[in-house]
């Protein structure tokens, strides 16, 4: 059991069997586990019946967004007062047995080279692409893909994905909580790029891996797998993605290459998705509440 790190769980609706995994995976590797469960309606089924006892689990009652239900998280475990770090993850996340471990090692050998360290994941390998997601960093105004080579075992990255990473506690109080009026998709892209304008890094680690599935399945087009998800999903990503593209502190080169994906990404849904008609409309709900600066949790009423 590491006494230097806790566990935050971010739930809503999960699968028992799932999550039972995974906190009997963590269980051991962490001083304690809290759950922030947002506003799950079988939450009573297994709130008690996890097969852990360092458990701590939230009810937020409704769903707050993956922003506010982390930075509910990061508070409570400040409040216990015993962690360094927290380490992040969804509640389909399929992390080692010694991950947590591995990760901490990593942060120290980093820090004894004097790098300030904003957070540390681990190398994803997406179940539904069925291959591993390189790290992302921005050179010469292109983004480079920054996948495992022989004799390296981490690299810099702008940002991660949130289920996974270890993140110190004084890089929260560094950079700031996560940006809740983004409510759920580029709140991880958001962070990392604010803790890297303010100074510090994020690192991927090559040899520390992991399982995890983004979206509901891939749409496959020729040579390029797609995540898919609700068509609600598709609203969040335009409209943050331009909300962001409003900020100074996010790279020009980001914000190019960002629109020219959505542009993209515009037509293949478009044209390609079993649900185009909703995908269509809330890409397009999203491009307009994206320009006119409007954050939160969707809202579908008539304005």
């Amino acid at each position: 059991m590491s006494l230097r790190s806790d566990a935050i769980v971010v739930t809503y609706e999960p699968d028992v069997t799932a999550l039972s995994s995974l906190v009997s995976t963590l269980s051991p590797q962490v001083n304690r586990i809290v759950i922030v469960d947002n506003g799950s309606t079988n939450l009573n089924d297994w709130r008690h019946n996890l097969p852990a006892a360092n458990i701590h689990v939230l009810d937020q009652g409704i769903n707050t967004g993956i922003a506010a239900a982390l930075n509910t998280g990061f508070r409570t475990v400040r409040e216990f007062g015993t962690a360094e770090f927290a380490v992040l993850f969804d509640q389909d996340s399929s992390p080692s047995d010694a991950m947590v471990d591995q990760l901490e090692g990593h942060h120290d050998e980093l820090a004894r080279q004097h790098r300030p360290v904003a957070q540390i994941g681990p190398y994803f390998f997406e179940q539904n692409r069925g291959h591993y997601l390189p790290f992302i960093e921005f050179a010469y105004g292109v983004p480079r893909r920054k996948h495992a080579h022989d004799g390296v075992s981490w690299t810099t990255a702008d940002y991660l994905i949130t289920s996974g990473a270890l993140v110190p506690l004084r890089a929260i109080d560094q950079v700031g909580a996560l940006d809740e009026t983004l409510f759920i998709d580029y709140v991880d892209i958001e962070w990392g790029l604010r803790a890297k304008a303010a100074g510090l890094q994020s690192y991927g680690v090559y040899d520390v891996r992991m399982h995890h599935a983004i979206g509901e399945k891939a749409l496959k087009l020729a040579a390029l797998r797609i995540a898919m998800h609700k068509p609600i999903r598709r609203y969040y990503y335009y409209r943050n993605a331009l909300l962001l593209c409003r900020r100074r502190y996010i790279p020009i080169a980001w914000k190019i290459h960002e629109i020219t994906r959505l542009a993209v990404k515009f037509w293949i849904f478009a044209l390609f998705s079993r649900h185009r008609a909703a995908d269509v409309g809330m890409m397009l709900k999203g491009t307009l509440d994206g320009l006119r600066g409007r954050g939160g949790e969707y809202d579908n009423r008539p304005r």
